[in-house]
């Protein structure tokens, strides 16, 4: 029986991008192309693909970068596949020198890790969005490194183990196989949550660190969840959904108070001392 990852070593940009996860109105998909671009320091970071990404993109992503960080108990075999599919992701500059790794699972295992129910619908729309986050393009520049890659490349299907192999872009791999500079997700609490809004809140509040609180604005939180400033009808739903993401939050073990008027307090809970530390 597979033990599910309890967490997922994450890269910062990824999870910090404003945009790059957010909230779909029906039919906005087929619409709309993404466009992000996320800035810290002398680094520039830019996702562009033919389709936006939500909260179930953000979860089968969560669920393979989890995967891929369990997989550091044989980190020789993540090194191995990460070579072997390196192709996949399409490197162009000095994205070709750089080190990746790959994950390896069954649609079953990563339907558990992201809190997916197993069936049928559920795996059309894993493959769907194992297809959409392969679409989307990364392009770096910061000093010494210009260079561009697939946020994860296209799936292979190893016909011996009847695993899929998905490799992970070289920001990311960096985050699995480094000892610092990245962001601890709890997966537990990921498949906790119910609500889209509340994934979107939920990896976009991980600014905070462990058993850390700071106080945050509901305007604020809207923009972790939707796109663009609203007004009317259509900015009290979003607040509504907002507030209501938060009682999931508050349910999974985070402290949620509303210190005052659209202002809250948000604690992230502390890392528990029984938590696997051996992938870290």
């Amino acid at each position: 029986m597979l033990v599910k990852p309890m967490h997922a070593k994450f890269a910062q940009p990824i999870v910090h991008a404003r945009g790059l996860f957010r909230s779909l109105a029906p039919g906005e998909r087929k619409t709309q192309k993404l466009d992000i671009t996320y800035s810290v320091g002398e680094t520039t970071i830019r996702f562009v693909g033919f389709e936006p990404l939500d909260s179930t993109d953000l979860r089968v992503l969560q669920a393979v970068v989890a995967l891929a960080t369990t997989g550091l108990r044989n980190v020789r075999c993540l090194l191995r596949d990460g070579r072997s599919q390196k192709h996949t992701l399409e490197a162009q500059g000095d994205a070709q020198e750089a080190r990746t790794v790959a994950a390896r699972f069954t649609l079953g295992a990563l339907s558990d890790t992201a809190g997916f129910s197993r069936g049928g619908y559920s795996f059309r729309q894993i493959r769907a969005s194992l297809l959409r986050l392969s679409n989307v393009t990364v392009h770096v520049s910061k000093p010494a490194f210009e260079g561009a890659f697939r946020l994860l490349g296209g799936y292979n299907l190893d016909k011996l183990s009847g695993e899929l192999v998905v490799s992970i872009n070289p920001v990311q791999t960096d985050a699995i196989l480094g000892r610092q500079n990245y962001l601890r997700v709890n997966m537990d609490e990921v498949r906790k949550i119910q609500g889209a809004a509340a994934h979107l809140l939920h990896s976009r509040l991980h600014w905070l660190n462990q058993g850390d609180s700071r106080l945050v604005s509901l305007g604020t939180l809207c923009s972790y969840v939707y796109e663009g400033d609203e007004e009317g009808s259509t900015q009290r739903k979003r607040r509504w959904a907002v507030r209501r993401a938060l009682k999931e939050l508050a349910q999974i073990g985070w402290a949620v108070m509303e210190a005052s008027p659209d202002m809250f307090r948000i604690h992230r809970p502390a890392r528990a001392k029984y938590q696997d530390s051996s992938t870290d």
